[in-house]
């Protein structure tokens, strides 16, 4: 069974951060969701730390056409600190990029995030 706990953060992260284009309101989510010191992985690079989260966040959804958002597709897995899931991103009725996420989560928070994209079809 999944641990809930766990599964939860890794949801609210991309519901609650990869989706929103306010600074403040972004931010204040970051230091909610993640360890300040929390990393977070992608294929070009790793950045540490509340402010360079909401950097890359910022950077992401700027590059994105008007409507786009992430959306978690199918159940979080998640159990010993772990969570995963696959998502895709697009705007309504669009997915232009999919893959899946894994989290490392320690006393309520994500410490590290890694982010995989699906080949480009």
């Amino acid at each position: 069974m999944p641990d809930a706990s766990i599964t939860d953060l890794l949801d609210a992260a991309i519901n609650r951060v990869w989706n929103e284009h306010d600074d403040t309101r972004r931010l204040s989510a970051i230091r909610e969701i993640y360890h300040p010191d929390a990393r977070i992985h992608e294929p070009e690079r790793t950045v540490t730390g509340d402010e360079a989260i909401s950097a890359v966040v910022a950077g992401v959804l700027a590059d994105m056409p008007p409507g786009f958002r992430f959306e978690v597709t199918g159940a979080t897995l998640g159990h010993h600190g772990v969570a995963v899931t696959r998502w895709r991103g697009g705007p309504p009725g669009q997915t232009i990029v999919s893959g899946a996420d894994a989290a490392r989560i320690v006393d309520g928070q994500i410490h590290e995030h890694w982010f995989f994209f699906d080949p480009a079809s």
